[in-house]
Parts: C-alpha cells; structure tokens; sequence
C-alpha cells in the first residue's frame, strides 16, 4: 500500500524565521561536506573529479535532466493536450470546418468515438470556438441547455444553463479572445478567454429535445454560433452519434509536437513564464520550428510513456486521503478537491489535477461543488470492488443500487476502458439509467442489481447487465443529475462494486 503524502494540519508549527535559523548549530569551518565525486545513480556512475564532471557524466546528467522535464511536462501540459485533443478530433473526424458548425450525438453519444468518459444519456452538442480567425463569437444558446465553456488549457470560463449567466433561459454569449480592445455591444453574456482557442459541450435532455432529426432539428432552429462581426447565419448541424472519432491527447512522442502547436497558436500570457522556460529547455518555442533529433525523440517518446504511468497510478491507484467519498467505500469523486480549480489550502493539488484529466472532460464548478439542492450534476467512480481489487472482465460483478437514489433529475450507471478511459466498446450504449427505454428490473425491495461481465449472466434482464471485454479491466460512473439532500449529506450511500464469480 503506497502511503498518503498529506500531513494533517495539526502537524504544522509556526515559528519565526529567527527561531527557524537558530536551530540550526552555528557553522564552522569543515562543516560542510560536499557531496561525493563519485555517484551511483538510476541512470548511472556520475564523476566529478575535482569538482567537474566528466564528458561522460555531462551526456548521462543531460539526458537524464531532458527526460525528467519532459516528463514533468507530459504531466503539466496534460489539460492543454486533452483541451487539443477535443478541438482536432472535433474538426479533424467530424468535419467542423466553419465556426457556425455544430455537432450533436442527436442519438446520444454511443461508444464509437473516443472522449474521456463521455455521458451515454445527455444529447451532446459540441463547439469549436477559434478567435484567432474569427475574432469575437456569439455562442446563441436555447433554453433547456446546460453546460461549460472551456479554454485552450482547459480552464473553466463559463456556465451555459440553470448554473450560468442565462439562469437556464438561454440567451446570447459573447466569448472574447485575449486582450480584446474593441468595444463589447450590450445585450450579451460576456466571456473573457485567455487563449484564442476555447470550446463548449452542451448537454440537453432528450425529453425536452427528442432524439434524431428532432434534436437536430431543434439545434437548428434555436442554436447559433458565429463571429460578432459578421453576424448570425444558420448553422450547418452534424449528427455525430456513431462516427468513430479520437479526441485523446497522444501517448508517444507526437504529444511534444501538439505542445508545439498549443503555444504556438496562443499568447504566451496564456502559459507563464516558468512553463514556457521548461518547455524551450526541451527545444519547444513559440515562433521557432519544433526540429527534435534523434535523441529527443527517444527522450520524448520515453517522457510520453513515463508521465503515462504515472498518469494510471495517480488515477486508477490515488494515493490522497480525500480521494474517497466515503470511508468504507471504494467510490471516488472525480474532482478530489471538490473544486474546478484543484486548489488546495495554498496550492493547486497536482495529483487532483491529473486524476481527473487523465480520465474526464468539462471542467465546471457545477460539477465539482455541491449546489443547490435539485441543481447541477455529481458524479463517483470506481476502479475496485468492494474488496479492494481492480475490476476484471474476465468476472462477473454486480452493483445492488439502493432504493430512492436522490436525484431530482436521473442517474445512470456506465461503464469505461482504463485503456482509453472513454465509453467501453462491448455494446453500443454501455450504460444502465433510470430513464432507459427499457427500465431496469426492480427487485421486490426497491433495489436494483446492475451486473457487468463479459458474458450475460443467466436469468438476468439485458436492461440490467452491462457487457465487459475478456482480458482487461474496466471503471464504472455513477452519475447523479440534480442530487438531493441526503446524497449531499450523505444520508443515501451507494454499495460498492461486489465480486459474484
């Protein structure tokens, strides 16, 4: 068991800097002991005769510092890549060309494309935001809609919705790119955005919108988005649902060429000056070529792999305290910190902050903090069942959902792919919800057994089995939309995971 790094608060003195200099024995002369000429290290014997490194030492110690930042910056530029990811895969696999474009899953979003565990049960509608080549736009939305709009670091910029500016009217929203001098007209809901690039997922019941030509329809009809200075025009409306798409920020060395890209394509206000030094130490600067030899590209890819694995342990294995919801159950939230911003005390928890881009997408406090009652949406994960272990596809498992779950909306149980973290590609719809065409069978005392195996288990209703893959593992979301008083209080605890066979 890998030990919690977090020291309670009780565990902090305050002293004065005096007293903290005090206590240290006063030098004297041969006090200090430099370290070693001589180093057995992971990466090698280092040597320092004379205090300077030899020609062999230099190339060992050179590698080794280019491969550490780099990694360091798979981990720090994540967001941005995912961020990346989303925008290219958006215009790249669904042809959102034009800034008018939009897509929506009009017949929900089914496992085909690849985005970090995306909801089977909403109608998703995507927006691709450029100002770099439009300048200011108006982002038109109906009522009915809600959800975030992000930036190019996949910051928080807005809600769209019951939680944003609009209240859950609809209404016009106006997104301007950095340091935008002009004048901003009334009769918008203003956006400041720090990157020129920025995007928005609005999520829409299907009760409200219909599924197929009617939720296109609708979109049509009463969503738009364009540039300020050309005005509204109609939009050319996709239905994406069932095109295979990626969205993932990459795994190899190509993720140091997106890096390359995103600073490129952004004010460097946007990053600071710290980030943009690790960056140019590994060869990454706005305004030069991205050139890497031979040797970087080795660097890059085993940078990609490492911040990989670190990326899985943080996620799938946490090692902070609050990871858990509850103490004697194995679901975790996706936002550790219970906040959009991962900050912590003083300080931005790096671990919070990789857990959950590792393995999600939307950043927005309606999300992450407890709203009001009936308001916004929470979700829990896990990665174990009940005992502790990873979840197999090779066995069956089975998750008795209590009575009343308290939502004010649904909930929905699905199901993902640690590999891609995105919806598992055993079936089209990977999910089990209490507004499912088919309902799931209730037992006789409320309960609901939800079962995931590769194989369906005998004398289970299809509508309560969801269908795993042999030979890997898989995680599972609860989703809980409008959550109540006792899931805020904790009065109502889901079960665990349980292992049958």
């Amino acid at each position: 068991m890998v030990s919690t790094l977090i020291a309670p608060a009780s565990a902090q003195q305050e002293t004065s800097f005096s007293e903290m200099a005090s206590s240290e024995a006063k030098y004297t002369p041969g006090d200090f002991k430099p370290a070693p000429d001589k180093m057995e290290t992971r990466f090698g014997k280092l040597e320092f005769p004379g205090g300077y490194p030899t020609e062999e030492t230099v190339q060992k110690v050179y590698d080794e510092l280019d491969l550490q930042r780099a990694t360091q910056l798979y981990l720090d530029m994540y967001p941005a890549l995912s961020a990346h990811g989303l925008l290219k895969g958006w215009v790249r696999d669904y042809g959102m060309t034009e800034t008018s474009d939009i897509v929506v899953m009009a017949n929900r979003l089914d496992s085909a494309p690849l985005i970090l565990t995306g909801n089977t049960e909403s109608l998703y509608s995507f927006f691709v935001l450029d100002m770099k080549a439009n300048g200011p736009i108006v982002l038109e939305v109906p009522p009915g809609v809600m959800g975030p709009i992000d930036d190019h670091n996949f910051l928080f910029l807005a809600d769209v919705g019951p939680t944003g500016q609009d209240k859950g009217k609809g209404g016009k929203y106006l997104i301007l790119p950095p340091d935008y001098k002009g004048e901003v007209p009334d009769g918008y809901f203003v956006v400041h955005s720090p990157t020129n690039m920025a995007f928005s997922f609005l999520r829409a019941n299907a009760a409200t919108v219909g599924f197929g030509d009617k939720a296109i329809n609708f979109y049509r009809k009463y969503a738009k988005v364009y540039p300020l200075k050309t005005g509204p025009r109609e939009p050319r409306v996709i239905n994406g649902t069932g095109t295979a798409a990626n969205t993932l920020a990459p795994e190899d060395a190509s993720a140091f060429k997106w890096m390359h890209e995103i600073i490129s394509y952004e004010p460097a206000d946007a990053f600071g000056k710290e980030l943009l030094g690790k960056l140019a130490s590994v060869g990454i600067e706005k305004g030069k070529p991205f050139t890497p030899d031979d040797r970087m590209q080795q660097i890059f890819t085993k940078a990609a792999h490492e911040g990989l694995a670190m990326s899985r342990a943080i996620s799938f294995d946490s090692r902070d305290e609050n990871a858990k919801v509850y103490p004697d159950r194995q679901w975790e939230s996706p936002y550790i910190t219970n906040n959009s911003t991962f900050y912590q005390n003083d300080y931005i928890n790096l671990g919070a902050r990789t857990a959950f881009h590792f393995t999600a997408d939307g950043i927005t406090p309606a999300m992450a903090a407890q709203m009001p009652e009936g308001k916004g949406s929470r979700y829990q994960t896990t990665y174990k069942d009940g005992q502790g272990r990873p979840l197999d596809g090779n066995k069956t498992y089975k998750l008795n959902m209590l009575p009343k779950v308290p939502v004010a909306l649904f909930w929905a149980v699905t199901v993902y792919d640690p590999w891609t973290r995105s919806e598992i590609q055993s079936q089209p719809y990977p999910s089990i919800s209490s507004q499912q065409e088919k309902p799931p069978v209730v037992n006789t005392d409320g309960t609901i057994d939800i079962y995931f195996s590769n194989e369906k288990p005998e004398d289970i209703s299809g509508s309560n089995w969801v269908k795993t893959l042999p030979d890997q593992g898989f995680f599972v979301y609860i989703r809980y939309y409008g959550p109540l008083k006792a899931f805020n209080e904790k009065t109502w605890i889901p079960n665990d995971v349980e292992l049958v066979k």
